[in-house]
C-alpha cells in the first residue's frame, strides 16, 4: 500500500531543494503562461494493457522525477490534509493563480463532484507549477500547458491487450476483453464528460506510440528522445 504521506514529504523536499529565485527559472522547458510558470513535465494517457505505466516509471526514472500516477493523484485530492500541505507549498500569489485557474477550467459538474474535479485540478497544476514530474492519467493533458511538458499517448491493438491483461491480472481471455472495454469507454467518457475532449484525438498528444511490437525500454527511448527534441531537458543516467 503506498504511503502517500510518505510520497507528499519527498515531493516537497524535492521541491525545496531548488533555489526557488534563481535555478527553478533556469531549467530547460520551464515557461510561464499568463501568471504562472510551469514544466518540466511528462504527461502520459494510456490504453489499457498498452503498457503506458511501465514506460512512465521507467521514464521516470531515467529523467530522476517523481512519477505521480492517476491513484496517486486521486489519493492526493482526496485527502484534505496532504492537499492542503502541497498547495501551501507554493507562495501565495502562485496558490491564488492555480486556485482561480482550477475553478475556470470547470465544466458545468453534478452536486457532488465539481467540489473534487477543483481539487484534482489543482493537484495538477501545482505539480506542474514545481515541475520536474510524470503525471499519468486523470487528465493533465488538458489541463496543463502544452508548451512546458511533452503528451505521450500508449496504445495497441485490442487483441494485445487483451493478451497482456489476461496474463497480468490471471484473467480469462473472455474476462480479459470485459475489462478493457469497460475501461475504454470510461476513458472516453471522462475525456468528454470533464474536458470536452475526445480521448483518443491526435491533437491532444505530441506522440502516439503503438506498443504492439515495442518492449518497455524502446517506447521509453521513444518518448525521452521526442522530450528531449521538444524541451532540451537532460536524462539523470
Amino acid at each position: 500500500m503506498i504511503d502517500i504521506e510518505d510520497v507528499m514529504r519527498k515531493r516537497l523536499a524535492l521541491y525545496r531543494a531548488y533555489d526557488i529565485r534563481a535555478e527553478r527559472k533556469q531549467r530547460s522547458g520551464r515557461g510561464k503562461e499568463g501568471k504562472l510558470t510551469c514544466g518540466p513535465y511528462l504527461l502520459f494517457s494510456r490504453e489499457k494493457g498498452a503498457g503506458g505505466s511501465a514506460v512512465a516509471q521507467l521514464a521516470g526514472k531515467r529523467l530522476g522525477w517523481q512519477v505521480f500516477n492517476s491513484e496517486l493523484v486521486d489519493a492526493i485530492a482526496e485527502k484534505a490534509n496532504v492537499r492542503r500541505e502541497l498547495i501551501e507549498s507554493l507562495d501565495e500569489r502562485d496558490r491564488k493563480t492555480i486556485q482561480d485557474a482550477a475553478a475556470q477550467l470547470l465544466n458545468p459538474q453534478p452536486i457532488g463532484k465539481s467540489g473534487y474535479l477543483t481539487h484534482l485540478r489543482e493537484i495538477l497544476l501545482t505539480l506542474g507549477h514545481q515541475g520536474d514530474v510524470v503525471i499519468v492519467g486523470r487528465g493533465a493533458q488538458y489541463v496543463l500547458p502544452s508548451q512546458f511538458g511533452l503528451r505521450a499517448r500508449m496504445v495497441a491493438p485490442v487483441e494485445m491487450r487483451v493478451q497482456r491483461i489476461a496474463s497480468r491480472e490471471n484473467l480469462s481471455l473472455k474476462a480479459a476483453r470485459v475489462e478493457i472495454e469497460k475501461s475504454d469507454r470510461e476513458r472516453a467518457r471522462l475525456a468528454r464528460r470533464e474536458h470536452g475532449q475526445t480521448a483518443a484525438d491526435p491533437l491532444n498528444h505530441d506522440v502516439t506510440i503503438n506498443t504492439a511490437q515495442l518492449t518497455v525500454a524502446a517506447a521509453t527511448e521513444v518518448v525521452l528522445t521526442a522530450l528531449q527534441r521538444k524541451l532540451a531537458v537532460k536524462l539523470k543516467d
